[in-house]
C-alpha cells in the first residue's frame, strides 16, 4: 500500500474522518506512516505500521502483546502507544503516535543531553524492561522454548545451549522475551527538567519464545556497541558515554526493580547471547527479500563484527560491579 491507499483505508475504516499523511518511514522490516486524522474539530495523530515479509499470526501477536503491555503497565512514567486496531491479513497495525525521540538518537549524540538526563533515561529503560518482564512472566516450572519456525538459527542455538547453563545462574525467571529490546525501540518524551518524565516501548514481540531475561540483556548490550560504530562515535570521535558503564548501570537498575542479583554465570550467559546477536546481525538474509538497505547494512556490519567475534575474551571490557554511579 502506498501513502494514498493508506489514507483511503483509514478513512474507510473510520467514516467521517479526514486523513492527511505527515511522514512515511521505510524500515527494513516495515513501512511506518504517520497520519493526522481529523473528525470535526478533533484531531488525532496515529501511526500505521505495515509489515514486510509478514505472517498474519505474527502481526496479530504483536498487537496482542502491545495491548497487554498498554493495559497492564501500572507505572505512570512508562507506557506504550495506545493500540487501535489490527488487520493481520494486510499486515497492518495501527496505534497512537507517542511524542519524543528514541533513546538511540540521544546516544548517537545528535541531540547532546546532560549526563544526569542520560542517567535518568538509562534508569527508566531498566525499569521499563522490568515492568515488561513482570507482565510477561511465565509459569515457574516452564522451560526454555524455541520457535523452530523462525529464521533465527543463531538465537535458537543460543537458547538450546542455555538450557544446560541456567541452573548455575542466579536469575532463573522465565519470561516471554521482548526480543528486540534496543534503544531504537525506546521512545523518550522531551522534558525541560534534568530527568526523563515519560518513556514508551514500541515494536513488541511477534514470536512466542520462552527464555530467561538474559536474551533481552544481550540484545540491549549488543545494540549499545552497535551505536558506537555509527559515524558520530566511530568517525568523529564523539565519546560522551561508555558502553560498559552504561550497561552496568542498566543491569543494576533492572536488578533493583526485580530484587534480583546476578552472579558470574549470569554475566557469562549474557555474553554468549551477545555473540549470538553479532552472528545474527551478519545474516540479514533471514529476513527474506532483500533490497539495497539490508545489503549495505550487512556490508557495514561485517567490517567490524568479525573483529568482535575473534576476540580472545568474551568482552574487550566487561562491566565491573560497583561502577554504576555514573554512565
Amino acid at each position: 500500500m502506498n501513502r494514498g491507499e493508506v489514507q483511503r483505508y483509514i478513512e474507510a475504516r473510520f467514516p467521517g474522518t479526514k486523513v492527511k499523511s505527515k511522514m512515511t518511514i521505510h524500515c527494513r522490516n516495515s513501512r511506518i506512516f504517520r497520519l493526522d486524522v481529523s473528525h470535526g474539530k478533533t484531531q488525532d495523530k496515529i501511526v500505521v505500521k505495515i509489515s514486510r515479509n509478514y505472517q498474519p499470526e505474527e502481526v496479530a501477536l504483536e498487537y496482542t502483546n502491545l495491548s497487554r503491555f498498554y493495559n497492564g503497565c501500572r507505572s505512570e512514567a512508562i507506557s506504550s502507544p495506545r493500540p487501535m486496531f489490527v488487520d493481520e491479513e494486510k499486515g497492518i497495525l495501527a496505534m497512537s503516535c507517542v511524542p519524543g525521540s528514541s533513546l538511540a538518537v540521544m546516544l548517537h549524540e545528535i541531540k547532546p543531553v546532560s549526563q544526569s538526563y542520560l542517567n535518568s533515561a538509562v534508569d527508566l529503560s531498566a525499569r521499563a524492561l522490568a515492568e515488561y518482564h513482570a507482565l510477561f512472566s511465565r509459569d515457574e516450572g516452564e522451560s526454555i522454548s524455541i520457535d523452530h519456525a523462525a529464521r533465527e538459527d543463531d538465537i535458537n542455538q543460543f537458547l538450546a545451549k542455555s538450557r544446560t547453563l541456567i541452573e548455575d545462574c542466579s536469575l532463573k525467571t522465565m519470561v516471554t522475551p521482548f526480543f528486540d529490546f534496543t534503544p531504537w525501540n525506546i521512545i523518550i518524551e522531551d522534558s525541560p527538567s534534568m530527568t526523563v518524565k515519560m518513556l514508551y516501548l514500541i515494536d513488541f514481540p511477534r514470536r512466542d519464545y520462552v527464555s530467561t531475561p538474559h536474551l533481552d540483556f544481550a540484545r540491549f548490550r549488543f545494540s549499545l556497541e552497535l551505536i558506537k560504530q555509527f559515524p558520530p562515535a566511530r568517525f568523529l570521535g564523539i565519546n560522551r558515554w561508555d558502553v560498559d558503564l552504561l550497561f552496568d548501570r542498566f543491569l543494576k537498575g533492572y536488578c533493583r526493580e526485580m530484587q534480583a542479583e546476578l552472579n558470574k554465570n549470569d554475566l557469562s550467559l549474557i555474553a554468549l547471547g551477545r555473540i549470538a546477536y553479532i552472528r545474527r546481525a551478519q545474516d540479514l538474509g533471514r529476513k527474506g527479500r532483500r533490497g539495497w538497505q539490508p545489503t549495505l547494512e550487512q556490508a557495514y556490519l561485517q567490517t567490524f563484527s568479525r573483529q568482535w567475534l575473534d576476540q580472545k575474551g568474551t568482552f574487550s571490557q566487561w562491566p565491573r560491579l560497583g561502577r554504576a554511579e555514573k554512565v
